[in-house]
Order: C-alpha cells, then structure tokens, then sequence
C-alpha cells in the first residue's frame, strides 16, 4: 500500500515549512521550455574541480553558471533522486526497490531492512507536468529492453522494474536511479522512461519534453560497478558522457528557440563525511554532501558563480517556477531558496 505524502513528510526534513512563491515571475525566474538535468553520482565537489580527468566538465564549470555550495539531501542514492523530483525522500533510506514495504523485507531479497514503503503516492514533478498539459521524459542508460510479455514488479521484475541489469555483479542499469518508479503517478508511464540513445532522436524531431532526467549507467555516472572499477578511468568516462550530451543539446535547433537550461549535479557526494554537520543545508544537515552544480542557459554564456547554499530542494522549486508550478513538499519550505541568478534571463 502507498504512503500519503503527509503521513511521513517529516520523517526526512527538520525545518518549519514556508509558503510558496505566487508565481515564477515574482521571484525572478523566467518561464524556460525545457529543461535538461543530467544525473551523476557519488562524487564530492573536491574531487571534481580541478581534475584533470574531467576536463570537459571543468571547462563548463568555468564557462556557466556554477552553484559552489550546493548539497545532496541525505545518503544513499536513491531517496536523493526521489527528492530531486518530488521534494521529499519520505523516509527511504536505502536502495531497495521501488516495491519494497516493511511488510516483505524478512522474504523479499532485495528489500532487506526496508522501514517505510518506497511507493508513495505523493506527487512528483512529471505528475504535475502531465496535470497541465506539459511533458517529461527519463533517459536512462542502458535500459533493460522491454520484455515480450507484461512487465512485472517483484524479485522477478523485468524491463524497466528490473532491479539491476543486466546483473546484480554488473550492474549498469539500476532502478534506484529511476525516481519514477517511487510514485504511484509515474511507475506505470512506462512510455516515458527511454533508453538515452532517444535522447539524439528526441533533439533532432524537437520532440524533446519540458523536462528530462538524463541518467547515465553506473559505468559513466561515477559510481562504477562490477565491469568498471577504477577511480580514474569513472572519471574519465562521466566526463566524456556529461561533454557529449551537453554538446549534443547545445547544437540541436530546439537549443536555440525559447528559454532552455542544462543542469548536471550529482546525487550525493562519496560518503567520506557522511553524518557530519556541514554536509547539507537549508534545513537538512546532515546531508548528503557538498557536490557540483553546473548550470547552462541558451540565454547567456557569461560566468556565473552562485555561492548561495542550495540542495536538491532548490533545484526543484527553481524547476516548478520555471514551468509555472507550485513547489511540491519541502521545495516550498521558506528555508529553501530558489537559484534565481542561475537562471535569470539576462545575466549581469
């Protein structure tokens, strides 16, 4: 059974909440047709700036918009990135499958130690976008291909239920990078979770959608798993993937019409101060770690750095004022600000 938003919501915040913005215009945030947010993973700041493994991601760190105090929300992957859409973590605190509930954790394999249902039926960013008439996508790398028979949830799940793909020892794909499958709103859209080869198809047709959640496999997001192990050559193929997508965007014509952003941040940062104060903000610290922001605009290429205490929670509420929503949950808290010169319309 799912758990209602307000049942746990603040289980996982420690701040009074605020009231929201009336609209994105009073608080500076111009309406943007689309906005790209590439995913990355465990990786702190440090590691990141001044590497010269990643060349390409540092290069548009000092090119764009950069947020040099922005945070994840708490440890581990998952809870990251269903706060990252909907506001909240609700309680999760690990990376079981979207499924799991306390209830089958003593049976299931892969809900060992759950606590709180990883279903919820709060709503997340796509929910609202679909609510009035604009669109979202998930581009995931490697995708499990979609099986001839019905997609199936539970320890034999397949497709894009699938838990890790194409093993658990290897796996490139795995669910708990897919945010969408968290809530009972977006789990069934299984036509809007795409494998990222999509991605050039999408940019080449303009059918690309108001928002997409790009998230690379755990071979250039990183993180690394069975079949890519070493620190440095992570590095270097996460940098390489960020170059190529952003490139990609930034020279297709739908780049160039409208308002449009690029975001990369990462989930969380590598644990080595995990439980620490400092290591979050805006009313979660703990948190999950001080990580890199880049933030691209098609409206300006001047440098902006941002030094403003941000975490995923700003990031959101900033997203819903740029498509005209509310902010969901915690992204409206009044502790939470939104990133207003990250993507103003005319820089200064």
């Amino acid at each position: 059974m799912a758990v209602s938003a307000v049942a746990i919501a603040g289980v996982a915040w420690l701040a009074v909440p605020g009231l929201a913005p009336a609209s994105a215009h009073e608080r500076g945030i111009p309406h943007y047709q689309h906005i790209v947010e590439i995913m990355m993973e465990n990786t702190s700041y440090a590691s990141i700036l001044g590497n010269a493994n990643a060349p390409q991601i540092n290069a548009l760190a000092n090119r764009y918009g950069l947020a040099t105090n922005y945070f994840g929300v708490t440890h581990p992957s998952e809870p990251n990135y269903m706060a990252n859409i909907a506001g909240s973590y609700f309680g999760v605190q690990d990376d079981n499958q979207f499924y799991c509930t306390p209830a089958i954790a003593a049976t299931d394999p892969y809900c060992g130690g759950t606590t709180v249902n990883h279903t919820v039926s709060a709503q997340n960013v796509g929910d609202q976008l679909t609510s009035v008439g604009k669109t979202w996508r998930g581009y995931f790398q490697s995708l499990p291909p979609a099986p001839a028979t019905p997609v199936t949830s539970g320890p034999t799940a397949n497709g894009v239920y699938t838990f890790k793909y194409p093993s658990n020892a290897n796996a490139l794909y795995a669910s708990k990078h897919n945010p969408f499958l968290n809530f009972t709103g977006t789990q069934g859209a299984l036509a809007n979770m795409v494998p990222d080869t999509q991605l050039a198809t999408d940019l080449a047709s303009g059918d690309l959608a108001n928002f997409s959640l790009v998230v690379p496999d755990q071979c250039h997001d990183m993180h690394g798993t069975g079949s890519c192990t070493d620190a440095t050559a992570l590095m270097t193929a996460g940098d390489a993937y960020v170059g190529s997508t952003v490139n990609a965007i930034m020279s297709s014509r739908v780049w160039r019409h409208g308002n449009n952003a690029i975001v990369i941040t990462w989930d969380e940062d590598d644990f080595s101060d995990s439980g620490l104060l400092g290591t979050g903000c805006c009313g979660a610290d703990p948190g999950g770690g001080h990580v890199v922001t880049i933030v691209i605009t098609n409206h300006g290429d001047d440098h902006v750095v941002d030094n403003t205490a941000f975490n995923h929670y700003s990031l959101l509420r900033t997203m819903e004022a740029a498509f005209g929503l509310p902010p969901l949950a915690h992204a409206g808290d009044s502790v939470v600000p939104l990133m207003t010169d990250l993507f103003r319309a005319e820089r200064h």
